[in-house]
């Protein structure tokens, strides 16, 4: 009897043994499958009945025939595999989503936070004033010739693109004589300016006086040359060829020079700047650029920008690239208005900056006081034909002259006073 005891305990032990086996061999090659399948990754290595495989676990047994059958079973590696795969699903799902969302919820918190800048020429301005004469000048025309007031008058509204002008009275150019004229301009709001312009016909036009009386560079030297200014000159192709050493010589310290421009709806070099911007560095002159602009719009702007930094081809320059529309003759046949005009400027400004240059506006006194209204970043270039001016604005250049004359120059040459303390801190 302990014989038979003893073997059923044998029996039992190997089988259990046995059982144990089965389990780490059935372990041991789903770890080899997943290191290392088999080429044909369509073969099966085992399959186990998830019943029977609970029950064999339990009881020890895995029979060679369960190992084998179909049914209800599932692919030890192709579960796993399954189980793998829809975590990282699940996980890369989550991680996509959460950064998605961030990306999104950070995109739209940006936009937010910072939306598209509003276009100036879009804005809608309040009419605070009435419609203004930007030109205006009596004329004196000769017996027999034909009279359009627009060649003498322009006029222009703070809003209203489109201003109404009504003249009374008449011009017979048959006759000498003078014709009074009434002129009213008035905008949609019904604001109105009226001027009243004296037009002379006579047989013979009056000879120009010459101007203003010339100044010579050595007394312009002597008058505002200090310890805090530069005085210089500016040029253009009317001033032909210029030697810059004799200018230099003769005082001079810096030259604003006319690279182009934009007239009558065509870009144009001027035809001295190449030998202006050469001659003036090589004599050892600081140097700025102006454009001479009449531009209608925004984009007419930029697209003379891009003109211009083409014309220049990166060349350094010591002083601002200053823009100069005064085509106020001719401002009603612009479509624009005087709010249209200061953005034409800031236009150029931005677009000017954007390469890297400084850029500044130019324009008399009178026309910085009355037209170009909007607050300017930067200094301004000013013109005033006086001794003294009492020009309120914040300027580091001001055009003191446009009849002086220096050696090197034959004929009228304009004269400038700079204040280099003015541009440090220039933004």
């Amino acid at each position: 009897m302990k014989k038979i005891y003893r073997n059923i305990l044998i029996t039992v032990a190997v089988l259990t043994l046995l059982s144990g086996i089965g389990v780490l061999l059935c372990i041991l090659l789903k770890e080899t499958w997943e290191k290392d399948p088999p080429e044909n990754s369509a073969v099966n290595v085992i399959s186990i009945d998830t019943t029977t495989a609970s029950a064999g676990v339990s009881s020890g047994l895995v029979s060679a025939s369960d190992s084998t059958s179909t049914g209800d079973k599932t692919d030890i590696s192709s579960a796993s595999e399954s189980e793998t795969s829809t975590e990282t699903s699940a996980e890369t799902s989550t991680e996509t989503s959460t950064e998605t969302s961030t990306e999104t919820s950070t995109e739209t918190s940006a936009q937010q936070e910072a939306p598209e800048p509003e276009d100036p020429s879009e804005k809608v301005w309040e009419d605070l004033a009435a419609p203004v004469f930007v030109s205006f000048k009596a004329p004196e025309i000769k017996v027999g010739n034909s009279f359009d007031i627009h060649k003498y008058i322009g006029y222009a509204d703070d809003v209203d693109r489109e201003v109404d002008l009504k003249v009374e009275g008449k011009v017979d150019t048959s006759k000498v004589g003078t014709y009074t004229l009434n002129l009213t301009i008035t905008d949609d709001t019904g604001k109105s300016t009226v001027k009243k312009m004296d037009v002379k016909v006579v047989n013979e036009l009056s000879k120009s006086s010459g101007g203003s009386e010339k100044e010579q560079f050595s007394d312009f030297v002597k008058n505002y040359k200090t310890d805090e200014t530069m005085v210089g000159i500016d040029v253009s192709r009317w001033q032909m060829d210029v030697n810059y050493d004799k200018v230099k010589a003769a005082g001079c310290e810096f030259v604003m020079i006319r690279i182009g421009g934009f007239d009558s709806g065509d870009f144009f070099v001027d035809k001295s700047y190449a030998n202006n911007i050469r001659d003036a560095k090589a004599a050892g002159l600081k140097v700025g650029l102006y454009w001479y602009g009449e531009e209608g719009s925004p984009e007419q702007v930029k697209r003379s920008v891009q003109y211009l930094m083409d014309i220049l081809k990166g060349e350094s320059l010591d002083l601002p690239i200053a823009y100069n529309w005064e085509d106020y003759r001719n401002f009603e046949n612009y479509g624009m208005n005087l709010h249209d005009l200061n953005i034409c400027y800031e236009t150029f400004e931005q677009e000017i900056e954007k390469h890297g240059y400084m850029a500044c506006l130019y324009a008399s006194a009178g026309s910085h006081n009355r037209y170009w209204t909007h607050e300017k970043k930067n200094p301004v270039w000013m013109a005033h034909y006086a001794k003294e001016t009492n020009y309120p604005g914040n300027y580091f250049m001001w055009q003191h002259s446009s009849a002086g004359r220096i050696d090197g120059i034959n004929g009228d040459v304009d004269l400038d006073v700079f204040y280099p303390d003015k541009m440090k801190d220039w933004k």
